[in-house]
Formats: C-alpha cells, sequence, structure tokens
C-alpha cells in the first residue's frame, strides 16, 4: 500500500490540476522564446543593477520558460526571486519583544533505534518517481506501541485528532515492521536499522532531536515542494526569517502549469503572498503569530546542521523542509 500520507500532501494539488486542464478559458499558448537559463541569468542582472521591477518581469519569463519544459527547479527559484522583488518594500510594526511562549504540554521522545525497533520521533523522506516528487512526514513511534504521522502535536487530544489512516499500532518481529492502521488498513515490510536511522517500506527514517535553543533558529531559510506528471505539475515555495527579537517575516509562491497529450505547455498560474508578526518556540512546537494576531503552529525541529559550529542548516515545519540562505 502506498503511503496514504502522501495523498494528504498531494491531493489538493491534484485536484486543482485536473480542473485548470479542464478549464479553456485559462489556456495561453505554448511558450517561445529564450530557455528559461538564458532568462534567469537576465533577470540575476537586473536585480543586481537595482532595476527590480523589470527584474520581477524577467524572473516572470524565467518562470514560463522553465514551465514549458517542465523543469520544477527551475520553475521553483524563479518564483522565489520573483516573489521577493515583489514584496512591498515597507513592512508591518510588530512588537520587538519576543513574542511569550505558549505553556509547556506533552513533550515526544527523541527518535532512537534500539533492537532494530525504532521510538520517538523521526523525520521521513521517501522519493515518487511517478511524481517526481519527495514525500516528507514525521513519524511518532510513541512509548505504548502506536504511531502518528504528522501529528499537530503530542497531547492525548492531538494525537487522538490524527486520521485513521495516518494513526495505529506497530510491531517488529525479527527484521519486520508491521503497521495496522486505525482505519483497517496494514502496511509491513523489513526494517533496515542504522545507528540513528533506518529504512522502511521505500522511506529513510531520520531520528528527530528537538531544537536545543530558540537561537538555533534565527537567521533566514527556504524551502518548497513540487510534484510532476504528464498533464502537469505544481510547485510551492516559502520563506521564513527569524530574528533574535522576537520578530519573523515570510513569503510564499506557488504555481501550476499544464501540458496537453504532445507535452506542448497549455496554461500556467500562480499566487504569492507574504507576511510579518512575532514567533515562539516551545519544545517541539514552532509558533508563528502574525500582525492581525492569527497564529499558525506546527511541529518543528532540526534536520540538519554544521557539526563544526553546531548551526542549524536545515529544519522541518509544517511539511517543509527548510535550508538556511
Amino acid at each position: 500500500m502506498q503511503s496514504l500520507s502522501l495523498f494528504r500532501g498531494l491531493f489538493g494539488c491534484a485536484l486543482l490540476i485536473n480542473l485548470l486542464l479542464n478549464t479553456s478559458a485559462l489556456a495561453q499558448p505554448a511558450y517561445s522564446g529564450p530557455s528559461g537559463a538564458v532568462v534567469f541569468a537576465k533577470a540575476q542582472q537586473l536585480e543586481a543593477a537595482g532595476n527590480k521591477a523589470a527584474a520581477a518581469a524577467a524572473y516572470q519569463q524565467a518562470y514560463e520558460a522553465y514551465t514549458s519544459v517542465d523543469d520544477s527547479e527551475g520553475m521553483t527559484k524563479a518564483l522565489a526571486r520573483k516573489n521577493a522583488l515583489s514584496r512591498p518594500t515597507t513592512t508591518t510594526t510588530v512588537p520587538a519583544r519576543p513574542a511569550a511562549a505558549p505553556a509547556g504540554g506533552t513533550q515526544p521522545l527523541a527518535g532512537s533505534v534500539k533492537g532494530g525497533r525504532p521510538a520517538g520521533l523521526f523525520f521521513m523522506t521517501r522519493y515518487w518517481i511517478a511524481t517526481h516528487s519527495l514525500e516528507k512526514s514525521t513519524y511518532y513511534f510513541a512509548p505504548n506501541g502506536q504511531v502518528y504521522v504528522d501529528p499537530a502535536g503530542f497531547s492525548a487530544a492531538q494525537l487522538a485528532a490524527v486520521p485513521a489512516a495516518s494513526r495505529g499500532s506497530y510491531t517488529v518481529a525479527g527484521r519486520k515492521l508491521s503497521v495496522r492502521w486505525a482505519s483497517g488498513q496494514t502496511e509491513s515490510a523489513d526494517v533496515e536499522p542504522q545507528s540513528e536511522t533506518f529504512a522502511w517500506n521505500m522511506g529513510i527514517f531520520l531520528a528527530g532531536r528537538p531544537f536545543a535553543s530558540a537561537s538555533q533558529l534565527v537567521g533566514a531559510f527556504e524551502g518548497g515542494n513540487s510534484i510532476s506528471t504528464s498533464s502537469g505539475s505544481a510547485a510551492a515555495v516559502s520563506s521564513l526569517t527569524f530574528r533574535a527579537n522576537g520578530t519573523y517575516s515570510g513569503g510564499n509562491a506557488s504555481s501550476f502549469g499544464g501540458r496537453n497529450e504532445a507535452g506542448a505547455s497549455t496554461y500556467s498560474a500562480g499566487s504569492s503572498g507574504g507576511s510579518a508578526g512575532r514567533w515562539s518556540l516551545s519544545g517541539w512546537t514552532l509558533t508563528l503569530t502574525d500582525a492581525t494576531g492569527r497564529t499558525s503552529s506546527g511541529v518543528a525541529y532540526p534536520i540538519e546542521k554544521n557539526e563544526k559550529t553546531g548551526q542549524v542548516t536545515r529544519f522541518y515545519f509544517n511539511n517543509v523542509a527548510y535550508k538556511r540562505l
């Protein structure tokens, strides 16, 4: 059985792609012009010269060129640069003091593998050839033999709220790890354990650890997700900058593109936005509060750091793996 957690992340994109593919009003002629790399380089030159408006337009053209050849990486970076240039130069005034961290709640165990049996929190990645996408999820193997995929938190209520297809019980017998999901479906495959990682069911699981301190998040990060099929593609990028005074700013951009049976581009669409406010880190939970008071929180933890400096270079938050810029 393919992991149902994949479909939570991809279903919305696939549904929108199918909807757009059947909407003739959005159809556009196939792109014809310089390659994405050529236009992107021109856009960089314009940006370096301080001509932001022309650079943004060139990044948009580069995006269209990348879309025409189904270059998801190119689409993502072109949109990211256009989004960065298109943000207003004025920023929302926010309190300079750090946001108060929420009261501590139930905290999960850090990930570990003992005797071939996983326990605690793990970061899972699995590549799907059909959609050219990398699935990313948080797996929590609780001490009571239960497993949860992408929980919003770790209190009893939050774990109980995880969809039935993403929570269940797990057992390890010999080299076999088996999961019986609450939905009634089962998965079973050999587990290949290492000291802090293991492989199972085409996925790689990396033991998760909490941030040592909130200061490890200070800096600028960027991440994204993308999928690509014979009928279209979708990509989304997100950026977050955390400051030591407790304020943050961020932006996001998404794009969708379609192709006909001959492989020619039929349409492209996209959107972008931004926010600013206060941030706080409490245990494994990162909370963002924008200037209107609206909050967004989720499980967050480092997944890579510089061994020499100890600086966190990658972290995971709300289905996005962010890389330090």
